[in-house]
């Protein structure tokens, strides 16, 4: 998976959480025992439902512009 985007006007009705259940599934199915992924810092939307989905913090990343 690339990227999960929700439209705005319909977040919040379960969609990225169904989306996130089918995920799980494929790579059950795959024998895919770990997910890895990223966000921007400041989506705060993105950071509260991986949060939800009990998906663990375990690095950071930055960088300085030269």
């Amino acid at each position: 998976m690339h990227q999960l985007n929700i439209v705005e006007s319909q977040a919040h009705k379960g969609y990225g959480k169904k989306l996130m259940n089918e995920v799980y599934e494929i790579a059950k199915k795959n024998d895919i025992d770990l997910i890895e992924l990223d966000y921007w810092f400041e989506n705060i939307a993105a950071k509260e439902f991986y949060k939800k989905q009990n998906f663990k913090k375990y690095r950071e990343f930055a960088f300085k512009q030269l």
